[in-house]
């Protein structure tokens, strides 16, 4: 019942994802985010007692997507250099897909493909921050995604 709710409520996002010119797996990404599906600190301790909730790229004390994602001094940085208007990177949302619809509502379907391909991009520098200990800057994150745009 609960996922026909997400289904239906959120059919716009649902319709325009399947439908942008993006790498397939860049999809699935955008439909894992949407479903808050990404195993983020929170998230996994959640699951796992005494796991750490803490983000240890910016110290904010519950590491959750859209925080990882949008909030993240570090991740907004990608997003400004990649161009997304600071209107759209202020407002405070609780869930990524309640963002990630506002932004498809206003963008075209190739800034909405460019979006996430970015937002791929700069999930994958966190992950090599959190498992490597490195990560590149915006400028980079952002030219490695503009190069798989489709």
């Amino acid at each position: 019942m609960e996922q026909r709710r997400v289904c239906e409520i959120y059919a716009f996002f649902w319709r325009a994802l399947w439908k942008l010119n993006t790498l397939p797996k860049i999809r699935v990404f955008t439909w894992r985010v949407g479903h808050e599906l990404l195993p983020t600190n929170a998230k996994i301790a959640s699951i796992r007692q005494g796991f750490r909730q803490d983000y240890p790229r910016c110290g904010v004390d519950k590491e959750t997507l859209i925080h990882a994602l949008k909030d993240c001094s570090t991740a907004r940085a990608i997003l400004s250099v990649g161009g997304l208007d600071n209107k759209l990177l202020i407002k405070d949302y609780y869930c990524c897909i309640d963002w990630m619809e506002d932004l498809m509502r206003v963008l075209d379907k190739k800034a909405t493909a460019d979006f996430v391909t970015t937002l791929w991009n700069s999930w994958n520098n966190r992950n090599n921050f959190i498992f490597r200990g490195k990560e590149d800057d915006a400028h980079v994150v952002w030219e490695r995604a503009k190069t798989l745009s489709l």
